[in-house]
């Protein structure tokens, strides 16, 4: 029982020779059982306040438990145990609720046998896993236990540690590796009554089980109801890992050795899941795709694939080495939309420290150009806490990835000793401190001590990481270089909804996280009080009501991105690129970035009265002017703007203020401008675009920005304008706020959200088989 890459997997195979044998295995005892009931459960971990971390609506699905049920399935369409019927249920935690008292009552009935098989269990899951399993093992239930925290501790340190040895004590089944070639056996033992305390199946790693022509795994349509895209699978078409990372647990449990399913067994599953379950995309969740022998194989058979009209899509995880040739023109072809590579850093000496030296920091630009160019963004894991990080050298860093490297997406991790890697063995060999709770060894907590930081300070890095490569500027910058490839723009656009709403809001790693956290009151871990009902209904209800108020603010946030950079047609851009190339030309005669950018510095030592006079005026450089009309407007007002000065420079009383002499320059900026304007030609230009303008709709957000010198879609005035009349409210001047203006922001938001919400919407629905879009 294992898991695969950064997900988890938990995959068994049956060799033909034990089919036929199977049956022998029982003993007559076990014929008193006409039903094999098998509970998969993939565990969740605890929060920092004990409760169990559940949402309402999950997004990564667990491949451990589709792997584990077809396997399981493949026994029962085999009649491997003759008349014994066996029934296979799935959960998984994260977005699915576990009642054990509700499963225990499966095992009343005297000829059913029910087992629960914790699987897929993660060092952080551990605690959760063990409580589930002792809650089981109170009513006479079997439980297992297996996953990348048994497997990696048992490999690399014995099984002697104390939560091994809990297990031990609880009667819970310890399983250790992959159990392919075993799985029949163990359920054998199951009926017999003679589950042994331990299986332990991965003591060489370079004689591992070969996968190729292992059962294919069933995905749960019970489960996938609790996901938020049931077109969603993930699936590993291969494992193991040739590098020798310190950090990673993949090589000491899958070994080094790439074993794979074969092309042929991974187009059967594409093929079935998309008739009976309309899956169209996948997160291939090998550890390294890019070391499959069979990797060309793969994509072609995809290619074909798609030419008979099963046109899905994928993810794939891959290193930074150098590729063949044809990998990534073969992976676009195959639908290829996004790779996650592990980068972990852009320091050198913590590649080097860490045993990753096949990342050549000089050549990533490159190698993320190459993938670009081809159509597919790129994901990036990068660990904070590398030997030679400090808090002021991570910002940096963090800094030149955005900049330089230009990832599309990144996922941030603290460097944890994981149970499993080379890492964690050596510091328990030399007795370095490492937090004793498991629930934390997550990769977003701070569990050892780093040499140039504190605790506090390794968190504050992490956390500003997120807030840095995820800020509202960053991600327009991103879209921006997407906006010609609307599926691209789309994917990218709902991960970034995903990821900020996980690591920004709900404060949980987007990897392990859902869309709305729920929290069940008596499911709390052990030394953590249950609040009694009236006190935790009102603590929830507090919680979502802050949870409403900040999804407001981000909806108006990717609102904003969502203007400035999404994806136009070519009449669209045409008409805008002219727009920009007139209106920029007579804001630069002009002067107006000029004259804007000396009254913001002014204006706040003018008075009051002088603000209220010229601040109309700042709101008119931002103006767009769209016809020739707007044009004649624009210049009657703007060149009332002189009188206006002069009327205050002659009326005011402004004695040796300096604001005096600023007024004095906005007037010579004025006035030296105005001698240069070309009325008639811009007037001609104007009459060019008649009966040529975009939806009035998009009109309505659109501004020039003087100081670029360009024009943007934003919703800032709406922001600026909300912003004043909620000052006046607090400060009681009712008299100046504006009725009518207030109206027309009210529906001009309306409008907003509407044309957002279709947008996105709509975007979703294209990502959907077409069988799914009624």
């Amino acid at each position: 029982m294992t898991t695969s890459g950064r997900s988890t997997v938990l995959a068994i195979k049956e060799p033909m020779h034990q089919r036929a044998e199977s049956q022998q295995l029982l003993l007559p005892q076990a014929n008193k059982y006409r039903t094999l009931r098998i509970v998969l459960i993939k565990p969740s971990q605890y929060d920092d306040d004990g409760y169990v971390i559940r949402f309402w609506k999950g997004v990564l699905p667990s491949n451990t438990l589709s792997v584990l049920r077809g396997l399981t399935e493949d026994i029962e369409r085999r009649r491997a145990f003759g008349d014994i019927a066996i029934q296979v249920d799935t959960f998984d935690e994260v977005a699915e609720k576990v009642s054990v008292e509700h499963i225990v009552t499966w095992n009343r009935h005297p000829s059913t046998k029910l087992a629960v098989c914790l699987v897929g269990v993660q060092t952080p899951q551990f605690p959760r896993a063990l409580a589930l399993g002792k809650q089981f093992r109170e009513y006479g239930i079997d439980v297992m236990i297996g996953g990348f925290h048994t497997s990696g501790t048992i490999n690399m340190l014995g099984d002697q540690g104390p939560d091994i040895q809990e297990l031990y004590q609880e009667s819970i089944v310890v399983v250790s590796g992959e159990v392919e070639g075993h799985w029949e056996g163990m359920l054998a033992d199951l009926l017999n009554g003679q589950l042994k305390p331990l299986y332990s199946f991965a003591q060489d790693l370079k004689s591992l089980v070969d996968i190729e022509e292992a059962p294919l795994p069933v995905v749960s349509p019970k489960t996938m109801k609790h996901f938020a895209r049931p077109n969603f699978g993930t699936v590993e078409t291969s494992r193991g890992c040739p590098f020798s990372c310190s950090f990673c647990t993949i090589i000491n449990v899958q070994g080094r050795m790439m074993r794979e399913r074969s092309p042929e067994a991974i187009t059967e599953l594409i093929r079935r899941n998309f008739s009976e379950r309309d899956i169209n995309f996948y997160f291939f969740t090998d550890d390294n795709f890019s070391r499959k022998k069979w990797w060309r194989e793969t994509f072609e058979a995809i290619i074909r694939l798609r030419e008979e009209g099963i046109k899905i899509t994928f993810m794939m995880q891959v290193d930074l080495a150098r590729k063949p040739q044809e990998f990534v023109r073969l992976a676009a072809e195959a639908g290829c939309t996004q790779v996650f590579v592990g980068m972990e850093s852009v320091n050198p000496q913590n590649l080097k420290v860490q045993g990753k030296g096949q990342n050549k920091v000089e050549e990533y630009q490159a190698i993320i150009r190459e993938w670009h160019d081809a159509g597919i963004a790129v994901h990036v894991a990068y660990i904070i806490g590398m030997p030679f990080d400090t808090k002021a050298q991570v910002a940096l860093d963090i800094q030149y990835l955005i900049d330089e490297i230009q990832a599309d997406q990144a996922s941030f991790f603290m460097l944890t000793p994981m149970p499993g890697s080379q890492d964690h063995k050596e510091m328990q060999e030399h007795g370095e401190w490492m937090d004793p709770d498991l629930n934390k060894r997550d990769s977003f907590h701070a569990t050892t001590t780093h040499p140039y930081m504190t605790t506090e300070e390794w968190t504050a890095a992490y956390e500003a990481a997120w807030k840095s490569f995820y800020s509202k500027e960053n991600l327009a910058r991103i879209l921006s270089r997407w906006s010609h490839a609307p599926q691209q723009y789309w994917n990218l656009f709902n991960v970034y909804v995903w990821y900020k709403n996980a690591a920004l809001i709900e404060k949980q790693h987007p990897m392990v996280a859902g869309f709305f956290r729920l929290k069940g009151r008596l499911t709390r871990r052990s030394g953590f009080s249950i609040d009694p009902l009236p006190i935790h209904l009102w603590k929830r209800t507090k919680e979502v009501c802050r949870l409403f108020v900040t999804w407001a603010g981000f909806v108006k946030e990717m609102e904003e991105v969502w203007l400035q950079t999404r994806p136009r047609s070519e009449r669209e851009k045409q008409f805008f690129d002219e727009v920009q190339r007139i209106q920029g030309e007579i804001w630069q005669t002009l002067k107006i970035a000029e004259w804007q950018k000396t009254y913001s510095d002014v204006k706040t030592a003018m008075p009051a009265k002088v603000r209220a006079l010229l601040d109309p005026f700042e709101d008119l450089s931002s103006k767009l002017l769209l016809s020739r009309n707007d044009l004649n407007a624009f210049l009657k007002k703007w060149g009332s703007l002189q009188a206006k000065i002069q009327a205050l420079h002659r009326g005011w009383a402004w004695g040796d203020e300096p604001a005096k002499k600023w007024l004095e320059q906005l007037h010579a900026l004025h006035r030296d401008a105005w001698q240069s304007v070309k009325v008639r030609e811009w007037q001609e230009a104007y009459s060019g675009f008649k009966g040529r303008l975009p939806s009035r709709l998009d009109l309505l957000y659109a501004r020039f920005d003087a100081l670029s010198n360009r024009m943007v879609c934003s919703r800032q005035d709406l922001n600026t304008f909300q912003a004043g009349t909620r000052g006046y409210l607090s400060g009681m001047r009712f008299w100046y706020i504006r009725p009518f203006r207030l109206a027309g922001t009210f529906f001009k938001e309306f409008l907003l959200i509407i044309a957002f919400a279709r947008s996105v919407f709509a975007s979703f629905r294209s990502s959907l088989p077409r069988a799914m879009q009624h």
